[in-house]
């Protein structure tokens, strides 16, 4: 009989306890995969959302979310898989409803204890008022009002925050894309977000965002004016005081209307103060020395068009030309565009309405007597579309009336007025065209007549056409029967 010394008898002893280890593993990887494969959500078609890059993401089919192993959410869709991160955020504007996957820290005003963590599935109505703390620098804003408190963006239901290490932030939402350099505060109808320092004034409380799970930034507000020797009163170049003096950093660039007038700071330096804003805000010098480079400020959809506030940083004239090139929902080149380096803003005109585009922003120049090109920034906006407003006015024994309401702003082609009832042994379906003499007027009025009716009336909108080119805006109002 062969006989192991102590030595060999250690070796097996390791190697059976990392086999061991590595069972353990290795089960406990196969059973969260198990578990995690059997959990899944219904998304509904016309929900917004974003993937792990951010790029904007609007089904018009019915989805289905899938959590895996990795904790990682993905959305299968058609024939397509899309990874959407640790946490998934979905609007639904139809129903104006956010459906939150994931990990949530939620601020609020009530008892003492004013985070409350959400997991799994959290459902919010974009009417009420909420604020969350996504992850490391990343917030998710939920209102009916959402502005910055120098107005450069008004907008409503959601708003993502994301910011840098240095207190830069991007802004967006599936109508804005805006992008902040110095200190700027977000103003709600309940509470006031400080951006670069991370704090949340809510029911006359402070709350450090800070304390949240932690926070990489590395922003530090400057001293205050007149904490500075009397000798630096008059220097006005060096950008301190209330408006902030962050860097730059992955392209996030200075806003003309987020720059502070450094003059007006050095007469008030209350921490809140938001009047102190002059005419200098609007001197693109000022920020451009502050930046020095080409920068995309903000992005903004239309119903037609998009609005793009840039800066073109070339003083010695190297750029052969600064474009952008628009790409559709296919990831089709549709059209390019290209800024003129004496102005600051660009408007992109000709786009569809309701459809989702992605904006690579490129420079190029000549390098050994080759083109170069670079990009230097990318967006996802969704385009807006003319608002309609469907509703039931009247009920007879007979006859089912109705009332769109029109965009006064934008008149339509054509759209198709649906009825559908489902009865004891058969499906009722009607339905109405409007051309474009009976779109007209801001209102269209109209009917269905019926015999036999069942106890549910959905009348829906379909088949809307603004410009020769269908949209989709899943437009319904279904009541019970009397």
């Amino acid at each position: 009989m062969r006989k192991y010394d102590k030595k060999n008898k250690m070796y097996m002893f390791i190697v059976l306890i990392a086999s061991i280890i590595l069972i353990v593993i290795f089960s406990f990887f196969i059973n969260k995969a198990i578990t995690n494969g059997k959990i899944h959500y219904d998304i509904d078609a016309g929900s917004i959302m974003y993937d792990k890059d951010k790029n904007l993401i609007k089904i018009d089919e019915d989805a289905t979310l899938k959590i895996k192993w990795n904790d990682m959410y993905y959305l299968m869709y058609k024939e397509d898989m899309y990874l959407l991160g640790n946490n998934a955020i979905i609007y639904n504007p139809k129903k104006s409803q956010m459906n939150l996957y994931g990990k949530y820290y939620e601020v609020t005003s009530l008892g003492e204890d004013k985070v409350i963590v959400h997991e799994d599935e959290t459902l919010v109505n974009t009417n009420e008022s909420k604020f969350y703390k996504i992850a490391d620098r990343k917030y998710l804003i939920i209102d009916k009002t959402i502005k910055t408190s120098n107005n450069e963006l008004n907008t409503t239901n959601y708003l993502i925050v994301e910011l840098d290490k240095s207190g830069n932030a991007q802004l967006y939402n599936n109508s804005v894309n805006l992008k902040t350099f110095k200190e700027t505060q977000i103003i709600t109808s309940t509470y006031t977000f400080d951006i670069a320092l991370e704090k949340l004034y809510i029911d006359n409380e402070e709350v450090d965002l800070k304390k949240i799970i932690g926070s990489t930034n590395e922003y530090v507000k400057p001293e205050e004016e007149n904490n500075k020797p009397e000798e630096d009163e008059d220097n006005n170049e060096n950008g301190t005081g209330n408006g902030g003096g962050t860097g730059t950093t992955d392209n996030n660039q200075p806003n003309d209307n987020n720059n502070t007038n450094n003059e007006n700071n050095n007469q008030n330096t209350d921490d809140n103060n938001n009047e102190n804003n002059g005419d200098d805000n609007d001197n693109t010098d000022d920020f451009i020395d502050a930046s020095k480079t080409t920068s995309i400020i903000s992005v903004t959809a239309s119903v037609g068009y998009i609005n793009v506030d840039y800066v073109v940083y070339d003083p010695l004239d190297e750029y052969e030309s600064v474009f952008v090139e628009i790409y559709d929902s296919k990831n089709t080149l549709v059209a390019v565009s290209y800024f003129d380096k004496t102005t600051n803003n660009l408007v992109i005109p000709g786009l569809r309405a309701n459809v989702t585009y992605n904006l690579k922003f490129k420079y190029s120049y000549y390098e050994d007597n080759k083109r170069v090109e670079e990009q230097f920034d990318e967006a996802s906006v969704m385009m807006g579309s003319p608002e309609l407003s469907l509703k039931i006015t009247k009920v007879t024994a007979n006859r089912i009336y109705y009332n769109i309401e029109l965009d006064k702003d934008y008149k339509l082609d054509s759209l198709k007025v649906n009825l559908v009832s489902d009865l004891e042994n058969s499906k009722l379906e009607l339905s109405n065209n409007l051309d474009s003499s009976a779109l007209n007027k801001n209102n269209v009025e109209g009917y269905f007549e019926y015999q036999d009716i069942g106890e549910y009336v959905t009348i829906y909108l379909s088949n809307i056409v603004y410009q020769g080119y269908t949209i989709n805006n899943n437009i319904s109002y279904k009541i019970a029967m009397p």
